[in-house]
């Protein structure tokens, strides 16, 4: 049976000048560390391996997975309504993410063996949002095996 659609995304910025974040942002200090679609730091980590004709990579020019692009879009027109997130920056890129979709009325997982928070030396701060403030919305934290089994029950896109 045909996979779930699987949506990666990417932050960086049309060019190197940075447009999308002007420079009194707050969001400035961050979008520093990275740069546009040729810089390293911007690429997906190597292990994942994206289907060019059958997954989806969207850029974004913040933490929110959806924000400039059609992720919410795509979510709506493949009739999904649920949603399993893992990544880097819980509290960026995971709790934003979180908190829209959620406010959206989807169903949303993290996985929580599958999340991190940089540094690398911030596990009390990635533990406090996965056990503390996801639970509350409430959205679910589930383990990577948790989140493969439900993928095996799920169904393809409707594409």
């Amino acid at each position: 049976k045909p996979a779930p659609l699987s949506i990666f995304t990417r932050i960086y910025f049309t060019n190197p000048k940075k447009p999308e974040v002007g420079p009194a942002s707050p969001f400035a200090q961050v979008a520093a560390a990275l740069g546009d679609a040729t810089d390293p730091k911007t690429e997906l980590y190597p292990a994942f391996k994206v289907k060019p004709n059958y997954d989806v990579m969207l850029q974004k020019s913040r933490y929110y997975a959806g924000a400039g692009n059609g992720l919410e879009e795509i979510l709506r027109a493949q009739q999904i309504d649920t949603v399993i997130l893992s990544g880097i920056r819980t509290s960026g890129v995971i709790l934003s993410t979180v908190y829209r979709l959620f406010d959206l009325d989807y169903k949303v997982y993290v996985i929580a063996n599958n999340t991190i928070e940089t540094p690398s030396d911030a596990p009390g701060i990635n533990a406090a949002i996965l056990e503390g403030v996801i639970p509350k919305l409430p959205a679910s934290v589930i383990t990577i095996e948790q989140a493969m089994a439900a993928l095996n029950r799920s169904g393809p896109a409707v594409y």
